[in-house]
């Protein structure tokens, strides 16, 4: 709908306010329109109050119909409605004013079927919903901005798998042990026997026959059996078994090259 154009003759529009008060209904929104414009434009020249004295409307009855005409210059209402319903309905959330509401006393309503009071106690409800969900995303801000918190949990039977643990270290520990003063000994019998002459060939025997009678025993007993399952361990048991292998066969090649005499053996060359 249109809008007529208004005047900027004071005396015009106080005349025109004048009729549509007398006439009531949707004259609230025109009356509530020509408010609007004289304030704006200052058409009382600094005497707004006492122009308002003049049509005998106060300040906050203005400000209601000036609120009604802003909200509702475009919007058909029932003429029925008076300027303090249609202020509460003009003062509520816009997508709330054309909604049923549920009442305290459990009926239902649309905005221009209550009472002011009916309106008021809606609007102080739709107050609390807004700010109810204002704290939750306000709540749920902070939540996403606060670091997570870590909790540090200790398992019911982290003592006992300590105590396990520190047991296993100490058995791994031992064997490591064992294996390196094995190695070591290994490692000092074959420089003795590297150094060795040929003529000192039953003292090399003698080791060996030593160096048999040690080893072997430990090759039947539990704590090798242990060690074979430890990776590392084995690990390190099966290089010295390989240097063992690799020495006796460095030997048998030596002697399919030397020629044996009573007992005694030279070497071919």
């Amino acid at each position: 709908m249109q809008e007529v154009a208004l005047s900027n003759d004071l005396t015009k529009l106080t005349t025109e306010i004048k009729t549509y008060q007398s006439i009531g209904g949707q004259a609230i929104f025109e009356i509530g329109r020509r408010l609007k414009w004289v304030k704006e434009n200052d058409l009382a020249h600094g005497e707004y109050d006492s122009w308002l004295k003049e049509i005998n409307t106060s300040r906050s009855q203005a400000h209601k119909f000036i609120k009604v005409a802003k909200e509702y210059s475009n919007v058909p209402t029932s003429a029925h409605l008076g300027i303090n319903v249609l202020y509460e309905i003009a003062t509520m959330p816009p997508d709330e004013r054309d909604k049923p509401q549920t009442l305290e006393s459990g009926e239902t309503k649309k905005p221009d079927e209550m009472t002011v009071r009916e309106l008021r106690e809606t609007k102080k409800k739709l107050k609390e919903r807004d700010k109810d969900v204002a704290d939750r995303d306000a709540k749920i801000n902070e939540l996403s901005d606060k670091e997570p918190e870590i909790v540090e949990k200790v398992p019911d039977d982290y003592g006992m798998l300590q105590g396990m643990v520190e047991n296993q270290k100490a058995t791994i520990d031992r064997y490591i042990k064992d294996n390196s003063e094995l190695r070591e000994e290994i490692d000092d019998l074959q420089d003795q026997l590297t150094d060795r002459q040929p003529e000192q060939t039953s003292s090399l025997n003698d080791l060996l026959a030593e160096f048999i009678g040690k080893a072997f025993p430990l090759a039947d007993s539990n704590e090798f059996v242990k060690s074979m399952n430890h990776p590392s361990q084995a690990k390190s048991i099966q290089m010295n078994i390989e240097s063992i292998d690799k020495w006796c066969l460095e030997l048998k090649e030596r002697f399919k090259s030397s020629t044996v005499i009573e007992g005694d053996f030279t070497n071919e060359k």
